[in-house]
């Protein structure tokens, strides 16, 4: 494993370079200590997807099955450990072995499952601990997958149970800023093109600049 640097620099340089994805997640984890900035788990986009969880029932007043894709380091899977029934399994999965040991270590004590899974490869076989999820959560993961989003969207949608949610967490960038994958996700509403599941509720911060919305659906 990598040497481990604590510093605040973003991930640009392993992610994404002159609009160019390159996505070298392993490296990053191994190089930058928090490059997300999960650890700040105050921030108001988590505590809104927990509100829309609790105003819909799900996974509160009695257990589930809760998969959390692309957990990275595992800071929000955790609160959702804290913020949802306790009889819930939850589990978190990552491309990166790093972010998954990381997790580990600093929230293995909460019962949470964390899983190195490649969600592009292994769609067919996700490491569900029953064969269903009544929620499945996707934060910040759908530019990362651009190409294959419309095609994770629709092979999830297996994985839910009858009536289970899926919860997708994203930030849209100002045309000026935007300089990946424009001709499939140009605004918000690109996205419910993608996704094959009825919209139940949408909450939306900074219209004017980084757009951020906090999606609800809801599986027929």
């Amino acid at each position: 494993m990598g040497k481990h640097v604590k510093c605040s620099a973003d991930y640009h340089d392993y992610v994404f370079k002159d609009g160019e994805f390159i996505g070298k997640f392993e490296e990053m984890y191994q190089n930058v200590e928090d490059p997300w900035h999960q650890d700040d788990t105050s921030e108001i986009h988590y505590d809104m997807a927990l509100y829309l969880l609790n105003r819909y029932d799900v996974c509160r007043s009695r257990g589930g099955v809760v998969l959390d894709i692309g957990c990275g380091l595992g800071s929000f899977t955790a609160k959702l450990r804290k913020g949802l029934n306790k009889d819930t399994r939850i589990i978190g999965i990552d491309i990166a072995p790093t972010a998954i040991q990381k997790a580990k270590e600093k929230y293995g004590d909460l019962g949470i499952d964390f899983i190195v899974c490649d969600i592009k490869k292994e769609l067919k076989r996700l490491p569900l601990t029953s064969s269903k999820a009544d929620l499945i959560i996707m934060s910040e993961l759908m530019w990362y997958v651009l190409p294959s989003f419309r095609d994770i969207c629709h092979g999830i949608k297996r994985y839910l149970e009858d009536e289970g949610y899926l919860i997708i967490n994203q930030t849209f960038y100002p045309p000026e800023k935007q300089k990946y994958g424009k001709e499939i996700v140009s605004n918000v509403k690109d996205i419910f093109k993608l996704v094959s599941l009825p919209l139940i509720e949408m909450i939306e911060t900074n219209r004017l600049k980084n757009h951020h919305a906090i999606c609800l659906f809801k599986k027929d």
